[in-house]
Formats: structure tokens, C-alpha cells, sequence
């Protein structure tokens, strides 16, 4: 009987692992060459890091070919290559997708009624307390418009309803959105048509903070914002420019249209590392573009970011293309990815919501940093400590994003951004900002101010007949961080100094 013929084992060598691991390294590195931030000199070392890696393991797979160590040294090595291969265009792609995206085009314009237990609380002006929340039930009653303030927009509303319903309605017209809401109170009309933006501003008034809470929106209306501000296609590494950074104090969706409660004006010179940061208060008077007269600079917005940059030029001597506009859940959720930012303190104080902040060295999370910078009322020096709280985290936030620290919360922070930010910066110009912080690992030279001003009343272009709250900006001030911005487009070496003390010519008026 013959003998059976053994099998002979068949075995996968180190030296065929080692050549799959090759091939792992030449996809990484093709991957690794398109990525859009990264600098050509960091694809050159990773090159030579690579090959280096590849030379030692081919040696070891050589000389331990059966060795099960050398087999898995491969192993992880070719997995690793194979898994960074595939993760590098996935976020160069979402990065990517997150400034195709923050066009912020949609106003959206809404239709008011009185809540049943708002009416059924105030029986000596309405006599039924039973409202419907059905938009097309109210075709016959009088609606409530503001052409004045925002006639384009409930022009707009007014159109719609009559192409969904083919009917006319009867409006009347108030000057202000104040006015029409007073008139909705008053039992005036019946339907408010008011653009969303506007919301914000009314609540400012301490008349009516909680006037949401009476109303009920039954309706809305999208319309397409035309923003004069193209795209930014500047590589923002060979010229000097200036970064409007526009704060909503409000949470969820942001537009195009709205208020600004923080303005910061960010001036960059990529040739001589320096970074300018000038704060006005948000209730600075200027003139508003739109109208002509005067207004609150965060007012300015309800006519479009394109007006704010308009009325910012004219006021402080300043071309200003670019913006980026956040509101409190795009500044949380970037602090809490930075994982949090430390700041120094200069004196204690406690929040109105009871939130105690020591004197000295403070780590600021994102709820915590978000109650820092919009607390006022405890400040010594009210707005204006708020804005300079503003430009402090503002200030940690650059330094972090700076460093190289930043790449392990690169994931976390594209989560935190995405949908939650506007701005005309195109991605192929951060992209080259980033080149050329990861290249030069700059230490940016950066100088920051806060404008002070007199708190007075004046009446406002966005509420006609309606003296407002607001601040006249000292003029020497002004004059003094716009020549700071000036200096830092022009290359000219700055250093942080004292804001002159605040004059004002009451003789000359505005």
C-alpha cells in the first residue's frame, strides 16, 4: 500500500506582507500629497519618514521570513497605511463642504398671531380668545406690515399669500417693527408679517424680551438673499486683509440678515505676521447705508451683512471683503473642540445666572465661555468689558488654532462647524492660510482694542419716530484703531498700547 503523499503547508511569508505594506505606503502617500493644507515640504518628509519605515521592515521580513512578529509588524503597518489613505480625503472633503455650503442665501419671513391664552388674558381688547393657527383662516383679516422698516420683505410675504391663495389681503402699515407689534398688542390687526431677523431686535427692548412668548408663528416664507459680496478667492497669504467676525446673540439658524452684538474687525498682514483686532460696541451710532441716517451698527445687519461692511467702511476708512458670521451654538461647540480655552481675568465676578468667575488664570469650556463673554450687567465698565472679554477669547482661540495642538481636535472641530457659520471665504483660501501656518509655524504678532464711547438715545434708522439706546463712539478712538488697522495693511511693525483716553465735541454733535 503506498505511503499518503503529506501536504505541504502553505504559508504567507513576511516578504509578501512587506510588499503590501508598499503598496499601503505609495496609496497614504498619494492621499497624503492631496491634501490641500498640507505643505509640500510636510509630503517630502513624510516621503523619506515612509521609506526609512519600509527599508527597516524589509530587512526584518528578509531575515524573518516564518517569523509571526515580522507577519504582524506588517500586518498593522499595511492596515494603518490603508485606514490614513482613506481618512485623509473623507476630511479634506468635509472641510471642504463646509464652506461650499455657508452661502447663509435664505430670509426667512413669518406670519404672528396672538396665543388663545395670551387673548384670553387681556379680555378688555379682545373679545374672543380663540385664535386660529391655520394661516389660510386668516385670509379676511387685517394683516400687519412694517414697509418702512423692511418693505422688500413684507412686500414679498404679501405677494406670496396671494399666489398661494389667488386672494388680496388688507394690510396696514406701521413705521417700525414696534409699532406693528404694538399694533398686534393693541388689537390694530389681526396677522403680523415680520422677517424672523427681526425677532432678535425686538427683544432687545425690555418692553417686550419675552414677546415670543405671545406669539405664534402660523406661516412662513423663504426668500433668496441677493449678497453683493462675491466669494473670497484670495489666498489671504500674499496680501494683507481684514475679516469681519459678526456675533448673532442668538442660538439655532443663522442668515444673512441679522443683528450683529459682536463686531470685530480682524486685520491680518500674512508678510509681517500681524494680526490687528478692533472691537466696536454693537450699539455704536453710524450711518446706516440702507436709510442714510443714523443707527446701531448691530442694526445694520438687517439689511444684510453687505450693508454692515458698507456702513463699517464709511465709518472707519476701511475696505472690508470678507466676513464670518457665528452665533452662541457655533461659539460653544468651538470651544468645547478646542477643548476649551484659558484666558486671564482681571477681576472677579459673578454672572447673572450665577456663574462665578475668580480673579487670575480661568479655563473657559464652551458654556462657561459663553457666559464670560455675553455677561455685562456685572462688569465695572458694563458693554464695553464685554467686548473686551470678547477679544480675549477671541485672542485664545487664534493662539489655538495656531498651534500645532490643533490637529487632534481637527475631527471635533469639523463636527462643531458644520452648518453653523457664514462667510464669503472660499475653502481654497484657507486652505493656503493653513499651507502656510503648518510651513512657518508663525508667531503672530497680535495687537487688540476695544472702542469706548457715551451712552445716550438717539432715534434709529431701523426704528423711525423711536429714540433707542445707544453709544457715540469717542471719534479720537476711532480714529486711533483705524490707523492701527492701516498701519498693519501697510507692513508697518505694531506693538499693543494704550487706547487714548475718550474725547468727545459735544459742540459738534452727530
Amino acid at each position: 500500500m503506498a505511503k499518503k503523499r503529506r501536504k505541504k503547508k502553505r504559508y504567507i511569508n513576511a516578504q509578501f506582507l512587506w510588499l503590501l505594506s508598499a503598496l499601503a505606503a505609495a496609496a497614504f502617500l498619494v492621499s497624503f500629497s492631496g491634501m490641500a493644507m498640507l505643505p509640500f515640504s510636510w509630503t517630502l518628509i513624510t516621503a523619506a519618514v515612509l521609506g526609512v519605515i519600509l527599508l527597516i521592515t524589509l530587512v526584518f521580513s528578509s531575515r524573518n521570513q516564518k517569523s509571526h512578529a515580522a507577519k504582524m509588524v506588517n500586518l498593522i503597518l499595511c492596515g494603518a497605511l490603508v485606514v490614513l489613505a482613506w481618512l485623509l480625503p473623507v476630511y479634506q472633503n468635509r472641510l471642504t463642504e463646509l464652506f461650499n455650503i455657508v452661502t447663509g442665501d435664505i430670509s426667512k419671513i413669518n406670519f404672528y398671531v396672538l396665543t388663545d391664552q395670551y387673548r384670553k388674558d387681556h379680555p378688555e381688547i379682545f373679545v374672543d380668545s380663540n385664535v386660529s393657527y391655520e394661516l389660510s383662516d386668516h385670509l379676511n383679516d387685517v394683516f400687519i406690515t412694517s414697509i418702512t422698516a423692511d418693505g422688500f420683505n413684507s412686500a414679498t410675504a404679501v405677494s406670496k399669500v396671494k399666489e398661494d391663495y389667488g386672494v388680496s389681503i388688507q394690510t396696514t402699515d406701521r413705521s417700525s417693527y414696534i409699532e406693528a407689534l404694538e399694533a398686534l398688542y393693541h388689537g390694530e390687526g389681526d396677522v403680523l408679517i415680520m422677517s424672523a431677523s427681526f425677532e432678535s431686535m425686538i427683544a432687545d427692548d425690555e418692553k417686550y424680551e419675552l414677546f415670543r412668548n405671545d406669539l405664534k408663528v402660523i406661516g412662513s416664507v423663504d426668500k433668496v438673499v441677493e449678497n453683493e459680496l462675491p466669494a473670497s478667492t484670495s489666498e489671504l497669504t500674499r496680501e494683507p486683509f481684514i475679516v469681519f467676525f459678526g456675533g448673532n446673540d442668538e442660538e439655532g439658524e443663522l442668515y444673512l440678515e441679522g443683528k450683529t452684538d459682536v463686531d470685530m474687525m480682524v486685520t491680518v498682514n500674512p508678510n509681517t505676521h500681524q494680526i490687528a483686532i478692533v472691537s466696536l460696541p454693537r450699539d455704536s451710532y453710524v450711518t446706516n447705508p440702507a436709510f442714510g441716517t443714523g443707527d446701531k451698527l448691530t442694526h445694520l445687519g438687517m439689511r444684510g451683512i453687505d450693508n454692515t461692511l458698507k456702513g463699517l467702511k464709511n465709518y472707519l476708512g476701511q475696505q472690508i471683503d470678507n466676513y464670518i458670521i457665528i452665533n452662541f451654538t457655533t461659539f460653544r461647540n468651538i470651544i468645547n473642540a478646542l477643548g476649551g480655552v484659558d484666558i486671564y481675568n482681571e477681576y472677579e465676578f459673578t454672572a447673572l445666572d450665577g456663574q462665578y468667575f475668580p480673579e487670575g488664570m480661568i479655563h473657559l469650556e464652551g458654556e462657561y465661555a459663553l457666559m464670560f463673554v455675553r455677561e455685562r450687567y456685572s462688569l465695572i465698565d458694563g458693554d464695553f468689558g464685554r467686548n473686551y472679554h470678547q477679544q480675549q477669547v477671541m485672542h485664545a482661540m487664534i493662539d489655538k488654532i495656531a498651534s500645532p495642538e490643533v490637529i487632534v481636535h481637527v475631527d471635533d472641530l469639523l463636527d462643531a462647524l458644520e452648518g453653523t457659520f457664514l462667510t464669503n471665504l472660499s475653502s481654497d483660501s484657507i486652505y493656503a492660510f493653513c499651507r502656510m501656518q503648518l510651513e512657518q509655524n508663525i508667531d503672530w504678532n497680535i495687537v487688540s482694542y476695544h472702542v469706548l464711547g457715551l451712552d445716550d438715545f438717539a432715534e434709529c434708522a431701523s426704528a423711525p419716530g423711536m429714540d433707542l439706546s445707544v453709544v457715540f463712539p469717542y471719534p479720537n478712538q476711532v480714529e486711533f484703531v483705524s490707523q492701527v488697522m492701516s498701519d498693519v495693511l501697510n507692513g508697518e511693525i505694531v506693538t499693543q498700547q494704550e487706547l487714548p483716553e475718550g474725547t468727545y465735541d459735544v459742540d459738534n454733535g452727530w
